[in-house]
């Protein structure tokens, strides 16, 4: 008998192939999963609205989203169980630093229902396509408000960008602020109380699991605390540095290129091993 009634992924790095899609391989995995009984969530930085074109075009099954690092929790049932906007005068402050920004540096920002970049950028197009989620063109400036904002996402294109936002974007310092590095070029910021792990305990609280009941995975620092939580915390072989530290006890797997979720899943979980 499986020991698991719960599976915890991250999207990109983890559950995500090179392409950041989820394989046939992993997506029959999961599918597997849940007909054995067991709640999948997804963890992601990601927008709500791509989470849920994601889960509906690449699963088909419902299941719990976490989405914006924790900042919002839905149901598979569509229920908004969490929601942590940002306080708008900290994004009005983050976006004024993109005025002494280099071009390299990309500014993302979640909306309410909305994606804003302030420059077209590959990646954009590619997680557009992938989800159906559009993202729009915007001069932050010439906002009226910062209202509902979820996530801000700062990507570097090269190597004096990411010095800039460490320098830079740190120097906004607030107690209701929660930033950190989800990737070596991406920096993100969430209000104080968006986080991955509470999330996830949030949820599990809700369907009666215990913490060692649940089987997670990740790649980013965003995920240590949903890790930590996990009663089985897996680090993915391509992880960043950083988590692969914080968590040197916790087993390492292959690399996301590798199906390496689906696999583990296949001998552990659906074969009981």
């Amino acid at each position: 008998m499986c020991r698991y009634k719960a599976i915890v992924s991250d999207l990109d790095g983890t559950l995500f192939d090179a392409d950041s899609r989820i394989t046939p391989r992993t997506a029959a995995a999961l599918r597997a999963a849940a007909q054995a009984g067991l709640k999948i969530i997804l963890a992601t930085g990601r927008h709500h609205t791509d989470l849920r074109g994601i889960a509906e075009k690449g699963l088909g099954i419902p299941v719990y989203r976490v989405s914006e690092n924790g900042g919002v929790v839905f149901s598979p049932q569509e229920e908004r169980l969490v929601y942590h906007p940002m306080a708008p005068d900290i994004v009005r402050r983050l976006t004024e630093v993109m005025a002494e920004a280099p071009r390299e540096v990309y500014l993302h920002l979640y909306k309410g229902e909305r994606w804003f970049v302030n420059k077209y950028d590959a990646v954009s197009v590619t997680h557009q396509n992938q989800s159906g989620f559009l993202f729009e063109l915007a001069d932050y400036s010439t906002f009226p408000d910062f209202e509902d904002c979820t996530k801000m996402c700062f990507m570097a294109r090269d190597e004096r960008a990411v010095e800039f936002m460490d320098r830079t974007v740190r120097k906004v310092r607030d107690p209701r602020l929660s930033f950190f590095w989800t990737m070596n070029t991406c920096f993100e910021a969430m209000d104080i109380h968006a986080d991955k792990g509470v999330a996830v305990a949030g949820i599990l609280q809700r369907e009666g699991i215990r913490p060692e009941e649940v089987l997670a995975f990740g790649d980013g620092l965003n995920d240590l605390n949903m890790l930590r939580l996990a009663g089985k915390g897996i680090v993915m072989g391509n992880a960043v540095p950083q988590l692969a530290e914080a968590l040197p006890h916790n087993e390492r797997i292959g690399t996301n290129r590798e199906e390496a979720v689906a696999q583990y899943i296949e001998q552990h979980v659906l074969n009981g091993k």
